[in-house]
């Protein structure tokens, strides 16, 4: 195990003290050879005297033996990333082995678990045995809400186990678990920023509004477009959210700031408009697809702009894989030509040769010429 570093941890507490290994084994009531193992790494000290000996270096069992049960954000950062990619190139299988190794060695490790259970959501479909992960999933949702203390951890945690009551077709699960009905937005956030403003926190409080506001557009946009498909055989309706919707788009500069919930708004608009026979609509809404795509820089960051200029920073404070996207870029890459081109309710638009060519150059723009 990679952690323990008790030799060489040993060596410079003892040299810090300024004291033989004959002055230790004596206080420990050992031999000087059994101490001269230890700080030459070639066995350790029986586990009953580790509390003696770590009081003797006045420092704890974990730091004695060099073990860091918690992982710092960046160091969770690059685990996902180096697994994500992973997945990309290796049988799920494989990668999963290295999961379970990795959640054995970190299981107090809060955050990484909750991490390790969003790489299985994202990349779920990639395993033959669909019902196996998602206990693993709902198996460390429940060990971080039972044990980690951590309100936000908590909540994350609760989304995540909802969501796999989703992929597993079980929707009374998910009513059990996070209620039947809407529940008023108590306004939490403006209360904070309030209270920062009054302690005279100026920028704090800018930045939470900001925050604030980027969210609630996020869920708006997002809410209406899951609701539009509902909503497609009335016409009016349905033309009426598209419109305020793109507007919304359009003044935020969402398809710069979230590149997926635009994405997903006009998979949802051109899937609508399919069903409607409005293929005109529904190939202007690929269109708009496709030119949110064509400015996407990759790798794919989640970033502020010059109204959310606040909005990097509590990224980076806040958001535990920073401005990482979740899946490894290839994936990513992959996942965007399948949202529009293995989408069945559009099958009476994709025979149009105007989709053809919009797909020809989205996939020449994502380097996946070897598909066309």
């Amino acid at each position: 195990m990679d952690n323990f570093q008790f030799a060489t941890i040993f060596m410079n507490n003892r040299k810090k003290l300024n004291v033989t290994q004959e002055d230790i084994a004596r206080f420990m009531g050992v031999s000087r050879a059994a101490v001269s193992k230890w700080e030459k790494g070639q066995s350790y000290p029986d586990i009953s005297i580790l509390p003696k000996l770590a009081t003797y270096f006045n420092v704890s069992i974990d730091e004695l033996l060099g073990y860091k049960p918690q992982l710092t954000n960046e160091r969770i950062m690059n685990m996902y990333e180096e697994l994500a990619r992973r997945f990309s190139k290796e049988p799920f299988e494989e990668v999963d082995r290295t999961i379970e190794l990795l959640i054995e060695e970190y299981y107090s490790c809060f955050p990484f678990l909750l991490k390790m259970a969003q790489l299985y959501v994202n990349y779920f479909n990639k395993a033959d045995d669909k019902e196996q992960v998602t206990k693993k999933i709902q198996g460390l949702c429940i060990r971080v809400k039972e044990f980690s203390g951590d309100y936000k951890l908590t909540n994350e945690a609760n989304l995540l186990e909802a969501l796999t009551y989703i992929l597993k077709g079980e929707p009374q699960q998910v009513l059990e678990l996070l209620g039947e009905d809407a529940i008023i937005q108590l306004g939490n956030e403006q209360l904070i920023a309030t209270a920062q403003m009054m302690l005279g926190n100026t920028e704090k409080a800018k930045e939470i509004f900001q925050v604030n506001m980027y969210q609630q557009l996020l869920c708006v946009i997002s809410n209406a477009s899951e609701a539009l498909m509902l909503e497609a055989d009335n016409e009016a309706y349905f033309e009426q959210s598209v419109r305020r919707i793109e507007t919304m788009i359009e003044t935020f500069n969402i398809g710069k700031l979230n590149a997926h919930t635009a994405l997903l708004f006009y998979i949802r608009a051109s899937s609508g408009y399919a069903a409607q026979n409005n293929i005109e609509q529904a190939l202007r809404c690929v269109e708009c697809y496709v030119k949110i795509c064509m400015k996407i820089n990759f790798p794919l960051q989640l970033v502020g702009d010059d109204y959310f200029y606040l909005l990097d920073g509590w990224i980076a404070r806040e958001v535990m894989l920073s401005s990482q996207a979740p899946r490894d870029e290839e994936t990513i890459r992959r996942s965007i030509i399948d949202g529009i081109t293995n989408n069945p309710m559009l099958a009476n638009v994709q025979q149009d040769v105007r989709y053809k060519n919009l797909i020809v150059n989205l996939k020449h723009h994502l380097k996946l010429e070897e598909e066309l």
